[in-house]
């Protein structure tokens, strides 16, 4: 099964990607997917990435004016992947597209799909968002929450989860207490948790990645089912390290 299919987009649709333990991955295997079924593809963020290059993109932009950047998509006819984002930081990371942009972006830009990674996480495998995350544009049509696997069983830490603290405090519990399955759904299911700040017109699936083992999916399709009383349409299981990435769907 091919990673949209999973995930149910469809063609001319903007997914943003949310959460922590392989947004990047997923943005890029998603992206080199659909341009090899012949889709021009607009790959950014609304917060920061590091500054994609060949092969990941074929054309990067880094653009300030709205109007400047949708004319030089419409200009591109054949099937690409095209990186955009304001301008480069002074670690040369690139830096997100306003919010407020997208809109246009998706009406006028004539691109077959739009993803954006929507949120930071240091590379851990979990996340609970700050007041100020995520930055899901309004007009998006599906919001992937990615989780990685292997955090069960970890340390409730800012070792292995991003905003750590936040997370003890919504939950009231101790720093270090182990990431167990009961602890995901509470912070999934409290407002100012996992899944805030998504648009509420937003289809909304999770992602559990890095099962790469037999046992890990098994896990992950537990989970996942517990999932699915939480307002999400679907969750897709993977791992990317196999070239079928994507190891189960689990569905109501």
């Amino acid at each position: 099964m091919t990673l949209k299919d999973a995930l149910g987009l469809k063609k001319g649709e903007m997914l943003s990607l949310i959460g922590a333990g392989g947004k990047t991955t997923t943005l890029f295997c998603l992206a080199h997917e659909l341009w090899e079924k012949g889709e021009k593809v607009l790959v950014t963020t609304t917060t920061k990435m590091f500054k994609p290059a060949k092969p990941h993109v074929h054309k990067l932009f880094l653009a300030q004016d709205l109007k400047a950047l949708v004319d030089e998509l419409t200009r591109i006819k054949e099937p690409l992947i095209i990186g955009a984002g304001y301008g480069l930081d002074d670690a040369r990371k690139l830096n997100g597209l306003p919010p407020e942009w997208f809109d246009a972006l998706k009406h006028n830009g004539g691109m077959d799909s739009i993803l954006i990674e929507a949120d930071g996480a240091a590379m851990k495998p979990f996340k609970v968002p700050a007041d100020y995350e995520p930055l899901v544009p309004d007009s998006c049509d599906l919001t992937v929450w990615v989780m990685g696997i292997k955090i069960l069983g970890q340390p409730l830490t800012p070792q292995w989860v991003h905003r750590a603290e936040r997370a003890t405090a919504l939950l009231g519990v101790e720093p270090g207490t182990p990431v167990t399955d009961d602890l995901i759904i509470r912070l999934v299911e409290n407002p100012l948790g996992c899944l805030k700040g998504i648009p509420p017109e937003s289809r909304k699936v999770a992602l559990i990645n890095q099962a790469d083992s037999e046992a890990e999916v098994t896990q992950a399709s537990d989970l996942g089912r517990r999932l699915l009383r939480c307002g999400l349409e679907r969750v897709v299981i993977t791992s990317y390290l196999d070239k079928d990435v994507v190891k189960e769907v689990v569905t109501k």
